[in-house]
């Protein structure tokens, strides 16, 4: 299974407020995007349901983003956001 741009962000630190929710800046604060549109298909995607790939671009987590993402956090970031 692939990692989700939501799986990398919360490596990466990203922070709830007192609530328990998320904005669109806590994700900007880590370098990542909420939500965008899938390289592949055009489709909106969100942080839950979208995957970083190593082309660059957002991709579906189902379908599109076939091989090219990583299995882990730790991997994504290095390759990334550098060491």
């Amino acid at each position: 299974m692939l990692i989700t741009v939501l799986d990398l962000a919360k490596f990466r630190g990203l922070k709830e407020d007192e609530n328990g929710k998320v904005s669109m800046g806590a994700f900007d604060d880590v370098g990542l995007p909420m939500m965008g549109g899938c390289s592949i298909c055009g489709a909106t995607v969100t942080c839950y349901n979208a995957c970083p790939s190593k082309s660059g671009f957002l991709k579906c987590e189902k379908g599109c983003i076939g091989g090219d993402g990583w299995e882990t956090v730790e991997e994504a970031d290095i390759d990334i956001f550098g060491e």
